[in-house]
């Protein structure tokens, strides 16, 4: 009994055994690895050799919808607005008063001539652009990052993926320098909570943000986010939320309320 006991306590003593919740990390685990009880969490690195989504002619559209575009006044849109194959009729907003640059900024499914084909090419790069962001390969270190709940993580550039949707719940950042490219393919719906903000930091822009979204999109009231978001089925921005970017819809509607858009600069 002793003899065991004696040989047990030198086992302890050189590391032969661990005890369980010791807290100590082995040796030779990935530094981009973190132990949070017994869940190793990857911490996604940089990637700076993601070349951006061409979004064509769709490049100079802030919002872009299919069946409706509606708006509980009054919104403020820096940028083209779109409906197709919707019709004009369709399109519930003022565009003297929340369009900059007015009626001839709008475009839908009956105008004719230049209109008509300016916006069916546009529709055709976003359905080009769509498809681009979902056939990239994702980072391997990206996919279900953190599970689908990134809010309160700082996120560098690189092409994440997840597989049943996104819920972002608090702050957020995305970090970067001017060039970088930041692609997030989502397999389901995205949702923002009231007053998350997605921040940009260390030069990181807005016109390098791409979300594709095979769900629906909300951003609910007052939230702040950046990008441009690709959605399949309905976006929605509830009461005063502002998009720096594109709400750009392939398949459903479009439901805006005292909401920013604002097309990113070059």
């Amino acid at each position: 009994m002793k003899k065991s006991l004696l040989l047990l306590s030198l086992a302890l003593s050189i590391g032969l055994i661990v005890t369980p919740g010791c807290g100590k990390k082995a040796s030779g685990t990935n530094s981009g690895s973190i132990t949070s009880g017994s869940t190793i969490e990857v911490v996604p690195v940089p990637n700076h050799n993601v070349k951006t989504i061409d979004l064509g002619i769709a490049d100079s559209f802030a919002i872009m919808a299919y069946t409706s575009i509606t708006s509980a006044p009054t919104s403020n849109i820096s940028g083209k607005v779109g409906l197709k194959p919707g019709i004009r009729s369709l399109i519930n907003l003022n565009p003297n008063t929340e369009v900059a640059g007015g009626r001839v900024e709008v475009y839908a499914g009956d105008d004719v001539g230049d209109p008509s084909d300016y916006l069916n090419l546009a529709r055709e790069d976003l359905i080009a652009a769509y498809r681009d962001v979902v056939a990239r390969p994702t980072d391997k270190d990206k996919i279900e990052a953190y599970k689908g709940k990134p809010g309160g993580k700082i996120l560098p550039p690189g092409i994440y993926r997840w597989s049943e949707g996104v819920i972002i719940s608090s702050d957020m950042t995305l970090e970067g320098n001017d060039t970088d490219i930041f692609i997030f393919q989502i397999a389901g719906d995205m949702s923002v909570a009231p007053k998350v903000r997605i921040v940009l930091s260390g030069g990181a822009r807005a016109k390098n943000v791409f979300w594709q979204v095979s769900g629906k999109v909300t951003l609910e009231s007052t939230t702040d986010v950046p990008g441009t978001i690709m959605s399949q089925l309905t976006f929605e921005m509830k009461s005063l939320a502002q998009l720096h970017g594109r709400a750009l819809v392939k398949n459903g509607k479009l439901i805006l309320s005292q909401n920013v858009i604002a097309k990113p600069g070059l």
